[in-house]
């Protein structure tokens, strides 16, 4: 059968394909999504091997002290995760974690330190940490000048494609629990030192290429198409 005018062709040697006005508008989009992963996966391997803290944050995968990895808590058997997150990030150089993974019952196979002590341990039970982020805190604003006629304004700063763990944020706090944008972009500028967020944009879907990771329990969103920010701003009240 002959082609309708309205049909979009492909030919490839000797064989044609026809798509009707749907099927080829399906198959544009697809392509460009398969465009935008392809530029993306080339991005991330030519920034791998950067260790370059952006935004005054850098991740940690798999963090050790000298060749032993870093125990899930700061002494033995006790201040466990953040703590020693914090002291962790103190030696290299940040202010304290701001997020983090346990990667339990590692020891067996790779022992670890607790670094509040240096004490080792080997022990099938002893747990460490998949990953740890650090970060030094943007100094706050200056709070702007009075406008006219007296009173104060708050200060206030513009986060663009904000990240956590080394992913984007997601636009729920945890999978299918407060997905109203608002209440993520609240705890985000939390965790930066603000007092909440006055305004935010949610991103266009986000394919695996682009992974994002819930604030509220630190995991990354697996549905397939995921939401985040394109920007939050943050405030402090005046």
């Amino acid at each position: 059968m002959a082609p309708r005018i309205s049909d979009t062709c492909l030919v490839a040697g000797s064989q044609g394909i026809c798509y009707g006005k749907k099927q080829a508008g399906a198959l544009k989009r697809e392509n460009r999504m398969k465009i935008s992963s392809l530029m993306m996966i080339i991005f991330l391997s030519l920034t791998a091997n950067l260790n370059v803290a952006h935004a005054g944050e850098q991740d940690f995968v798999k963090p050790k002290i000298g060749i032993f990895r870093l125990d899930w808590c700061k002494l033995y058997g006790g201040q466990c995760g953040k703590p020693a997150a914090d002291k962790f990030c103190q030696t290299k150089g940040f202010t304290q974690s701001n997020n983090f993974e346990e990667a339990p019952d590692i020891g067996a196979s790779t022992p670890t330190v607790v670094i509040g002590t240096g004490q080792q341990c080997a022990d099938p039970s002893c747990d460490g940490f998949t990953f740890v982020t650090c970060e030094k805190p943007d100094a706050p604003l200056p709070p702007p000048p009075s406008p006219p006629g007296g009173g104060s304004g708050g200060d206030t700063h513009v986060y663009n494609y904000p990240k956590i763990g080394g992913a984007r944020l997601n636009y729920c706090v945890k999978k299918g629990l407060s997905c109203d944008g608002q209440t993520a972009a609240d705890l985000y500028c939390e965790k930066k030192g603000y007092d909440d967020a006055s305004d935010f944009e949610q991103s266009a879907p986000l394919t695996p290429a682009y992974p994002t990771r819930y604030i509220g329990n630190g995991k990354i969103c697996k549905s397939g198409i995921c939401f985040g920010f394109d920007s939050i701003e943050c405030e402090n009240q005046p």
